[in-house]
């Protein structure tokens, strides 16, 4: 006998709850922050639960933020084991700047292709604000300023693409040149090379500004190159050091 309409059963629907997109991306900044700062020390696990527990946030939601970091290259992920800090190494960082010379190369190329006189003005005229103010910039603030520098000197060649792979770069060599900035006396002599890429760009002088730029960068890459042999140096002293018999130290911190 067929059952009537009014006896049948209702089975609720499983309605998926939209995710916050917004929280997401907070969250993986914010780790994002701590890994460019190596507040997770290299070759450690980052434990997840105690992460978990600090932002209230599940487990999904801190996956997708952890993968994001393992996708830019700051974080390993082994089956079975989770997440690593990746290890400092002294080849990565020379790579890294490698390739970000051949960008940014590449950026100024189709900058005196794209950009008018008046554009690459602007790019010059941030930079004559950050320098008037520069005695008052903490070494934090100075790194910020010059980072946005070569990202409006690299937006001028109107590649979304190429500005895209130049975010993970800086923020893949971020920790060397903060140290750079506050160790190094050649600030004056690096930052001046800025004024001068603009004008040779502004003057049409292609084969001029490509060479600036490669020196320029490449005066930054062998001062990157040489703080992460330190760094290096000094997480291994730093690991030696601890005793065997010592309680294994808080994991992601």
């Amino acid at each position: 006998m067929a059952t009537s309409p009014s006896r049948r059963r209702t089975v609720p629907r499983h309605i998926p709850q939209p995710r916050d997109e917004s929280s997401v991306e907070r969250l993986y900044l914010h780790l994002r922050d701590r890994a460019m700062r190596y507040e997770f020390r290299p070759g450690t696990r980052i434990n997840e639960q105690a992460l978990g527990r600090e932002f209230g946030v599940s487990r999904a939601p801190l996956r997708e933020a952890l993968n994001r970091l393992v996708a830019e290259g700051l974080l390993d992920f082994v089956m079975n084991k989770g997440f690593f800090r990746k290890n400092i190494s002294v080849d990565e960082v020379f790579d890294l700047y490698q390739v970000r010379i051949a960008l940014e190369r590449r950026a100024i190329l189709l900058a005196l292709q794209r950009a008018t006189d008046a554009e690459i003005e602007t790019v010059r005229q941030y930079w004559t604000e950050v320098m008037s103010r520069s005695a008052e910039m903490s070494s934090d603030d100075f790194l910020l300023a010059d980072e946005e520098f070569h990202r409006r000197m690299i937006a001028l060649a109107r590649n979304k693409e190429l500005n895209a792979f130049m975010e993970v770069v800086t923020r893949r060599i971020h920790i060397a040149r903060h140290i750079d900035i506050q160790q190094s006396a050649w600030n004056t002599k690096a930052f001046d090379a800025h004024f001068e890429i603009l004008q040779l760009m502004q003057d049409r002088k292609t084969d001029a500004a490509l060479e600036c730029i490669t020196e320029h960068i490449d005066m930054s890459m062998k001062r990157a190159v040489e703080i992460t042999k330190e760094m290096v140096a000094k997480f291994f002293l730093v690991n030696s050091a601890m005793p065997e018999t010592s309680p294994t130290p808080p994991q992601g911190y």
